[in-house]
């Protein structure tokens, strides 16, 4: 499986470099399906960068579906997905999306689609990948819902923090991410992998690299 783990997005040409190298063809024309479901759960200025993120991909020459799965039936978005050569999950609310994934009955088709297809996840649209969605260094982003789902989809082996030093991120700096990181290790043994809004992880059939023009770490 193929997956490209972002913090915000295409966000540099080093990460365009590396989608074009996974995918191992130009972007002009492929199909990309553009699931909104982890945006809509706060909406308001989120709605801004997700627009940003749109242009982008559209300027790079994807032809487009946008699409909520908590809107509508399965009937209804699961032949989009499979109409799609590019799986794009937007940031949000982790939490939600991986509560919608489920309950929207996309998860049972996941691994079938995902035999031919990339998944492109920017912040939570890559942190719902991991093995867990709540843990000690996810919390710092103080959205967890009570009740909702504390499980990751778990097809990376490794947890995913995105938005390093981000301004709006305050508690997303390394003093607390590396403290937070001892609890985490601990309860899971996973290796921790964050980056700045100039950074991604990819992952190739198992290969994992990290693409940056910016800052990370690797605990």
């Amino acid at each position: 499986m193929k997956f490209l783990l972002t913090s915000a997005g295409i966000s540099n040409k080093t990460i365009e470099e590396e989608l074009k190298r996974i995918i191992g063809k130009d972007f002009k024309g492929l199909k990309m399906l553009f699931c909104t479901t982890a945006s809509n759960y706060d909406g308001g200025e989120m709605n801004e960068w997700l627009i940003d993120d749109l242009q982008k991909l559209k300027s790079l020459g994807f032809k487009i579906d946008v699409c909520d799965i908590n809107g509508v039936s399965k009937d209804n978005f699961l032949p989009r997905f499979k109409w799609a050569n590019v799986l794009y999950f937007e940031g949000g609310n982790t939490q939600w999306l991986r509560s919608c994934i489920r309950n929207s009955g996309l998860e049972e088709h996941l691994l079938k689609l995902l035999e031919t297809r990339i998944w492109i996840g920017a912040s939570a649209g890559s942190c719902v990948l991991c093995p867990t969605v709540c843990n000690s260094c996810q919390d710092l982003f103080d959205e967890n819902i009570e009740g909702y789902p504390i499980d990751g989809l778990g097809f990376v082996d490794f947890q995913f923090i995105p938005h390093f030093n981000n301004e709006s991120f305050p508690k997303i700096n390394s003093e607390n991410l590396e403290n937070a990181s001892k609890n985490l290790l601990e309860i899971d043994g996973k290796k921790l992998y964050i980056v700045d809004d100039n950074g991604a992880i990819s992952v190739n059939d198992g290969s994992i690299k990290i693409v940056s023009e910016g800052k990370w770490l690797e605990i």
